[in-house]
């Protein structure tokens, strides 16, 4: 089963097309299905489907009653419009004029003389798309975009040139109808819908969904069940099947896309063609009744589909649809169900002489005269669907009763019975074999013996060997015997297995039996326990509301939070920037003031001079603080000048004359001395402190500049320095105030001295 739809390469013809055809293509209301990305066509789900069409009704019979493809079906999977007026008119026999004058194209003749067709490669040709074939290798949309490119370039381009961009179009249009929307058995294409593509401008008025509806519903009915090909728009009752019977051969992509056959993804198998019929039907026969969706549009609204607005009117009707000569009757009132409504039994037959083809002596046909009733049901716009049956019950017994002898309506019970008569026939087949074999192995067997006695008395007489043809025909005896013999166990073998399986077969069959009755017998409880269930639904549907609405607000807290540690995590990567670059800044500010005083060559008279002088710098020290106490005001806050390498004297004098030139930058000044040891210089005794300056004394004549981070224990001092134990001096120079002090641990407020 193949689709005879040539859809990848209408759409391609179709993305050829200058924009401004395009947009007459969307004004005639085609824009919607040409713009739908070709899919995987399912064959083997199409066909699964239709064999349960019923020409009689015009409706698919399932176990749970007739399901009937509708209007908004058309309008909602495919966005084609189902109103305006019908496409009907006049047919011919000859349509040489017309395709000549319309196309350009000559038209193929017939057996019958009749000039109804136009070649498929003549149309292509004339497209630009002759001998365009899909590669190997190439995938979908780039064989799409080079066939586009082709028939670009055989389109023409400029506007006013009607005549041509005319006959372009109506190419294009007759190519769309043969090959896409309504596709027929051959590899020709029908001329049929020329006399109503002669004026562009109206091509837009009629009721082209609903004409596809009827062409759908008559290549069902013509079927023989022996097809290979699916004709008209098969992805419509691929997707009709995904709404209606979740079966699982398709799973939603796009949630939002309208038309609907836009949000539809097929799953490709790579089973077998007849291995995936048959598991379908099985599953089309078992499915549960229950996960029948009745009503898929149930949420579904009109927003951005004029086409289904416009065709609402006709919605839950039934009418007889047109499409040319194929006229057939829209059956709603076999599917009352999707309309909200309970089923209730109708009588149905076939319609006879709709579909008549315009052969043999009919040379022209006019298709609303022949059916004048049909037209004008179209025209009034049918019959609204009302019933008034107070359950399904009764339509229910009645369908059974109707269409249970079917083959594809039976239950699973009678396939289980086919299959307990095939093992009882193999059984019965086996246990003849049997006998037969015994027979045969104890012919051999006596025959046997009775050569093996003679063979005895012949060598007693003779004295002698046995002759070589004896001795080869024992062997080949002996031989025979042990294959029938082999025979007849694996024949046992099998006779048991068969027992075994006919058992296991007829215990099932016993226990669906049971369950049927049981379920027979629990039938007037099944409609009140389905009621309780269906009042049960709201309540479920609006726990799982309030549940969603709560999972959403917990996912948005949960959202808010990740943003504001978000949020944190960039202000601390921002802070931890910022200290490091800090602390660059501290490290090379240290290094250009040791160097400079390196330079100067003050850092070891310096240390040797603090050491000659810490009692007169403490003598200093109190003197300073007694003047300003005297004369009951404070110094500016600022550092001391440092003693340099001179004598005693100049130490004092520089001590009286008082701050030293940037005293008014209000510096803070710890001197410290102690013993390495007992003196640890972490963040945990003296808090705040970014780095420190110092020298030391190394205890051999030698002094020392060190940096003190913060950070920075005893040891790693002792490492700087040099020495293990040592006394040594400290000089900090920070911005901080005489609060340090009260910081510092009271083991070491005796070695520290603060001064302004």
């Amino acid at each position: 089963m193949r689709p005879r739809t040539m859809w990848p390469l209408v759409v391609a013809a179709y993305q050829g097309l200058p924009d401004f055809q395009k947009e007459r293509v969307r004004e005639m209301g085609f824009g919607s299905i040409l713009e739908i990305e070709p899919f995987f066509i399912d064959p083997p789900l199409i066909q699964a489907v239709r064999e349960r069409w019923d020409r009689a009704s015009r409706a698919f019979l399932f176990l749970w009653g007739h399901m009937v493809p509708s209007l908004e079906d058309v309008a909602r999977i495919t966005g084609m419009r189902v109103d305006g007026e019908a496409v009907t008119g006049v047919t011919y026999a000859d349509y040489t004029d017309l395709a000549q004058d319309l196309l350009g194209l000559e038209p193929h003749g017939d057996d019958l003389g009749d000039r109804r067709m136009v070649g498929r490669v003549t149309l292509l040709g004339s497209l630009g798309l002759a001998k365009v074939r899909q590669r190997v290798d190439e995938l979908l949309p780039d064989f799409a975009e080079r066939a586009a490119s082709l028939a670009r370039a055989a389109y023409g381009q400029d506007r006013t040139e009607v005549e041509r961009v005319d006959r372009d179009l109506r190419r294009f249009l007759v190519f769309f109808f043969g090959k896409m929307l309504f596709t027929t058995k051959g590899d020709n294409i029908h001329c049929r819908f020329l006399e109503l593509l002669g004026d562009l401008g109206g091509v837009g008025r009629y009721a082209w969904g609903a004409a596809l509806l009827a062409h759908t519903f008559a290549d069902l009915s013509t079927g023989t069940g022996r097809e290979t090909t699916v004709g008209g728009f098969a992805p419509f009752l691929q997707v009709w099947s995904y709404h209606y019977l979740p079966l699982g051969r398709a799973t939603v992509v796009r949630p939002d896309a309208v038309p609907l056959a836009r949000r539809w993804l097929p799953l490709v198998s790579t089973a077998t063609y007849i291995f995936q019929l048959e598991i379908l039907r099985q599953h089309l026969r078992d499915f549960p009744a229950l996960l029948v969706v009745w009503e898929p549009y149930a949420d579904h609204g009109d927003a951005d589909q004029p086409w289904v607005v416009s065709g609402r009117p006709l919605f839950g009707r039934d009418i007889w649809v047109h499409c040319l000569n194929e006229i057939e009757p829209l059956r709603l009132r076999l599917a009352a169900r999707t309309l909200r409504l309970h089923q209730g039994w109708c009588e149905e037959t076939e319609p006879r002489g709709i579909g008549r083809k315009t052969q043999g002596k009919a040379k022209m046909v006019d298709w609303r005269a022949r059916f004048p009733e049909q037209y004008a049901d179209w025209q009034c716009g049918g019959q609204l669907v009302e019933l008034d049956a107070p359950d399904s019950i009764a339509y229910l017994r009645r369908f059974q009763e109707e269409y249970g002898h079917r083959d594809f309506m039976r239950s699973q019970r009678d396939g289980r019975n086919t299959l307990i008569d095939q093992l009882q026939g193999q059984l019965a087949s086996l246990e003849v074999q049997l006998i037969k074999a015994r027979a045969a192995l104890e012919t051999l067997r006596a025959a046997q013996l009775t050569g093996g006695r003679a063979d005895t008395a012949g060598a007693s007489s003779s004295r002698g060997a046995p002759a070589p043809e004896v001795a080869s025909l024992q062997q080949q005896l002996s031989a025979v015997v042990e294959r029938a013999e082999r025979a007849e166990r694996d024949l046992l073998a099998r006779s048991e297995e068969l027992r075994d399986a006919l058992a296991r077969e007829t215990d099932t069959a016993a226990e669906l039996t049971q369950l049927r009755s049981q379920l027979t017998q629990r039938g007037p409880e099944l409609p009140r326990e389905v009621a309780e269930l269906q009042a049960l639904l709201p309540l479920e549907r609006r726990d799982l509301e309030r549940q969603q609405t709560r999972w959403e607000q917990e996912r948005s807290c949960w959202e808010l939070e990740r943003r504001e540690l978000a949020q944190q995590c960039v202000e601390a990567r921002t802070s931890q920037g910022v200290a490091e670059r800090l602390l660059k800044a501290s490290e090379e500010r240290y290094r250009r003031r040791r160097e400079g005083a390196r330079e100067q060559g003050r850092v070891s008279a310096y240390s040797e001079s603090i050491l000659a002088t810490s009692s007169q710098y403490e003598r200093n020290v109190r003197d300073a603080a007694a003047a300003q106490h005297s004369t009951g005001s404070r110094a500016p806050m600022g550092p001391l000048a440092l003693p340099t390498v001179v004598d005693q004297g100049e130490a004092e004098s520089g001590h009286h004359r008082g701050p030293t030139e940037g005293g008014d930058e209000k510096e803070h000044r710890i001197q410290v001395e102690g013993n390495l040891p007992a003196f640890d210089l972490n963040a945990g005794k003296i808090a705040g402190i970014e780095h420190v300056h110092g020298c030391a004394h190394g205890g051999k004549g030698v002094s020392q500049e060190v940096l003190v981070t913060r950070d920075m224990n005893k040891d790693e001092l002792g490492e700087q320095l040099g020495v293990g134990r040592s006394v040594f001096l400290v000089w900090l120079e920070l911005g901080i105030s005489g609060e340090v002090k009260s910081r510092v641990g009271p083991e070491m407020k005796q070695d520290l001295l603060l001064f302004n």
